[in-house]
């Protein structure tokens, strides 16, 4: 009876390491910082809260970007981000929690500006161990379902240091992100098994060759580092952005032989599943928002030079809820998203599968997705199996227009089944 005991034991223990069978996936991303808003948790399976960030010093924060705010915590522990909305913001998702219990609920650490001091924290097994252990006690604490890990970049920072910080990437950030990435994993599931529960473990990563591939080991610091994660949120998007002054596409899913560029949808992912990355670990990015130009050449405007960014503030960006209450955007006959409005024209490249807007008074360019081209990558994200799709994020779509896009083809199939 002993023996048949400690072999139970065993069993139950093994299993609950286990990740469940993969299922599809909708993730949206909650940005903190624009405090409590509703959003339809029907057409999600994962919310991602960002971000949360690291405690470096008693400090949190970027110093390249705004000042310090005070911590309390070891080197390389996490904290809330914004901690004068976290409160409210955390409140408010777990009472979307008790409602939509099958929605999970993962907390996202780092980001654009947040990255700053992951190379620090994964480049020493204390900094290590205190980032691991504060990720399990919030994800408790707060009733959270996982913890996704959003370092832009290992290797490459985005926003470089502010002055006197100690360096924001080093040569080994990748192998560092692999071995952090197998101590989270190890520890979400012991604390999984004791808790009888399944916890996340999801990683952003940028959509190119220079994150996909080390110098020195190729894309096999990536295959190491995706054998602890459940899946991949791949960010497929800002392909070009407000650091140009050309009229290109943010996120094309494919090659437009006119385009003098490779960068796309299509061959990023491509280069992940090269790399030995599983299709089922892939989660495809789509962005809410698009960018715009002015001062673009006429007539054939495509991939040709502009003179100045359409909007100096917001970094140029248009959100789709923005185009749509702006009325550069109006409903066709059919309900969807297709007449421009405001002098604006709307195109569609077919061989991209994107569309666009084109002012010929100001010659101003947006470039942009709607419901067209986000149901043209849902599809292709269900073509290639991969575990589903990712947006940035939820307020860019406030009349839930897009979000309506992917559910229905990620998740509709198996709502059918279910009636």
């Amino acid at each position: 009876m002993r023996l048949a005991a400690l072999l139970a034991v065993l069993l139950a223990a093994g299993c609950a390491s286990l990740a469940p069978p993969p299922s599809r996936e909708i993730v949206g991303y909650y940005p903190a910082w624009k405090g409590v808003f509703d959003f339809d948790p029907t057409r999600v399976t994962v919310v991602n809260y960002a971000f949360l960030d690291i405690c470096w010093d008693g400090r949190h924060g970027n110093g390249a970007v705004a000042p310090l705010a005070p911590c309390a915590g070891e080197n390389g522990s996490i904290v809330p981000g914004h901690p004068p909305l976290d409160a409210a913001n955390l409140e408010a998702l777990a009472k979307v929690k008790r409602a939509h219990p099958a929605v999970r609920l993962v907390a996202s650490v780092g980001g654009w500006s947040g990255s700053n001091r992951f190379s620090d924290m994964a480049s020493g097994p204390a900094s290590r161990a205190a980032f691991v252990d504060s990720a399990i006690r919030f994800i408790r604490e707060h009733g959270f379902d996982g913890i996704d890990i959003d370092w832009e970049y290992p290797g490459a920072i985005g926003i470089p240091c502010a002055a006197g910080q100690s360096p924001c990437d080093r040569p080994g950030d990748k192998d560092n992100f692999a071995l952090l990435g197998r101590e989270l994993r190890a520890a979400l599931d012991r604390a999984g098994a004791s808790d009888g529960r399944h916890y996340l473990f999801t990683v952003a990563a940028g959509a190119d060759a220079r994150y996909a591939l080390d110098a020195a080991k190729g894309g096999a610091w990536l295959a190491d580092l995706a054998a602890s994660t459940d899946w991949i949120n791949l960010m497929t998007y800002d392909y070009h952005g407000t650091w140009e002054r050309a009229a290109y596409f943010v996120a094309p899913l494919a090659r437009d032989p006119a385009d003098p560029g490779e960068a796309n949808v299509e061959a990023s992912v491509e280069l992940f599943l090269a790399q030995g990355i599983a299709p089922s670990k892939l989660a495809l990015g789509v962005p809410f928002y698009g960018k715009g130009w002015s001062g673009c050449a006429a007539g054939e405007v495509l991939y040709k030079a502009c003179k100045a960014l359409a909007r100096e503030d917001h970094e140029a960006t248009f959100e789709f809820a923005y185009l749509t209450g702006e009325g550069y955007l109006a409903r066709d006959a059919d309900g969807r998203f297709t007449r421009a409005g405001r002098g604006f024209e709307r195109y569609w490249n077919a061989a991209a599968k994107a569309p666009w807007l084109y002012e010929p008074g100001s010659r101003v360019f947006i470039a942009y997705d709607d419901e067209a081209s986000v149901r043209e990558k849902s599809r292709y994200a269900m073509r290639k199996g991969l575990r589903g799709v990712m947006f940035w994020e939820l307020t860019q779509d406030a009349g839930g227009v897009l979000g309506r896009v992917i559910a229905d083809e990620v998740l509709g199939e198996a709502r059918d089944a279910a009636r």
